[in-house]
């Protein structure tokens, strides 16, 4: 059992950790008797709650129909469309209980002027049905559509009495068939119904919106189990929590890398981190000194970006994972982060850490930052990142240069590890603060952050959001 020199590298690790958990305000002092003077937060802006200040419109409303369910599959893609568009903050996403007298099943016909009358704007219908090909395969089917602006034309006239018995008995013309806006089916294997459930929100969400959604991917994260540091995995609406790799080891700052694997830094033994990936930790040979503290892949996976740690310093190491050459960066670098157009983010600087993005720091100086994220969001690059507030922290964003900060959360405790959806429309965070939702895993739209809400429990750290 490999055990050289165990305990400065384990005490090395532990202080690491730390360092690379949410860098809270820090008031200790550089040298006796000089300590760091608190940042005046005043410059960080408030948080908007209803987007007032920014002239949002109101929300679209959107209805689903309730289906009548002929089986697990329809009740499965209901249920996770109607989170994801709730969670998506695109939509106000109306309650079942605002829908006209049904029963609804698959076939019947839709009437838009009365779902117009129930106060939805926009309406969707999905069901499962099986495959017409594979028996062990079901087709999830989505319809779009948009209800009428006006009721509709006023009400004929009272047509005279009629003179027949055969008047009398004709039957009233049929209404015209209502075709979607939109229609679309994702075929998947029937054990896989919910994971292909978010394929058709991002479907869905691109006809509606005009660019698809980002639900079809997963977030991962570090979380200490014990006296362990485990990863886990979880689907983007808080389905499937699930933990990977071994028990009894330590594992720091996971990725989604080539093949949808998840890769991470991993000491057993008190031994050196060093890169694994998958439930086997099966171990990657890396050609650099030191033990990895952090590493990330590009979106493409195609770039690595590593943080290794030699002497008690810390070096920034970037390339393919078969050529990885040192990166000149100011001292105690770490949370390394790619962004698009080969830019690159990452935590430098001492005593105070700042946002660093292509070498040029952005974060507000005087305040603590951490674990930077760029988001390619509708409105444009930014940059999303932690920065100590007091005994707390928050989560705000830049654009790449450091400008038209904003404030996504304040003073709700530690607002931390910020991770943007493939869309970059969506921001996810973990907070500990104890009112309204409680501690957990939170997402966020960037547009409307005061519409967060709680998809898990956990709170944990390093944490990704991906596409497999």
């Amino acid at each position: 059992m490999r055990r050289s020199s165990p305990a400065p590298r384990f005490l090395l690790a532990v202080i690491l950790g730390c360092c690379f958990r949410v860098a809270l305000a820090d008031t200790s002092p550089t040298q006796p008797g000089a300590a760091v003077p608190t940042p005046d937060e005043s410059l960080l802006g408030t948080v908007e709650v209803n987007g007032s200040s920014e002239s949002l419109p109101p929300l679209p409303k959107l209805a689903l129909v309730p289906i009548f369910p002929t089986g697990a599959p329809d009740s499965i893609v209901n249920l996770v469309v109607r989170r994801d568009m709730e969670l998506s903050g695109q939509f106000d996403v109306l309650p079942d209980s605002q829908s006209p007298p049904g029963p609804f099943t698959r076939t019947t016909p839709i009437d838009l002027p009365s779902w117009r009358a129930h106060g939805a704007e926009y309406l969707l219908r999905v069901y499962a049905q099986p495959s017409a090909s594979d028996p062990m395969k079901t087709d999830l089917v989505g319809e779009a559509y948009l209800t009428p602006r006006t009721a509709g034309a006023a009400a004929p006239a009272a047509a005279a009495p009629a003179t027949s018995p055969e008047a009398d008995a004709s039957p009233p013309p049929p209404a015209p068939e209502v075709k979607p806006l939109f229609r679309t089916a994702v075929p998947t294997p029937t054990r896989a119904v919910r994971s292909a459930s978010h394929e058709l929100v991002d479907r869905l969400l691109g006809a509606l919106t005009g660019q698809p959604g980002g639900f079809a991917s997963r977030m991962t994260y570090a979380e200490t189990v014990g006296r362990w540091r485990r990863v886990f995995v979880i689907d983007s609406d808080g389905f499937d929590l699930h933990p990977m790799g071994p028990v009894d080891a330590t594992a720091l700052s996971p990725t989604f890398g080539p093949n949808g694997q998840v890769f991470y830094a991993l000491s057993t033994d008190f031994s050196p981190f060093q890169i694994a990936f998958g439930d086997l930790a099966t171990r990657v040979p890396v050609a650099i000194p030191g033990s990895v503290m952090g590493l990330v892949f590009s979106s493409d996976r195609t770039r690595l970006a590593v943080v290794s740690m030699v002497d008690g310093r810390s070096a920034l190491w970037i390339g393919d994972r078969g050529t990885l050459s040192t990166v000149d960066v100011p001292p105690f670098a770490n949370g390394p982060v790619f962004g698009p157009l080969g830019k690159i983010a990452y935590v430098a600087g001492t005593p105070v850490q700042r946002i660093y993005v292509d070498g040029k720091p952005i974060s507000p100086a005087g305040f603590m930052a951490s674990a930077p994220v760029f988001c390619d969001t509708p409105q444009g690059l930014l940059v999303v990142y932690t920065v100590g507030v007091g005994s707390g922290a928050d989560i705000i964003a830049t654009d790449t240069h450091g400008g038209g900060l904003r404030r996504f959360t304040r003073h709700e405790g530690a607002n931390t590890y910020a991770a943007c959806s493939p869309d970059g429309r969506l921001v996810s965070f973990f907070s500990t603060g104890k009112r309204g939702q409680g501690a957990g895993l939170f997402i966020a739209p960037i547009a409307r952050p005061w519409l967060a809400k709680k998809i898990s429990s956990d709170v944990g750290e390093s944490l990704r959001w991906a596409r497999p």
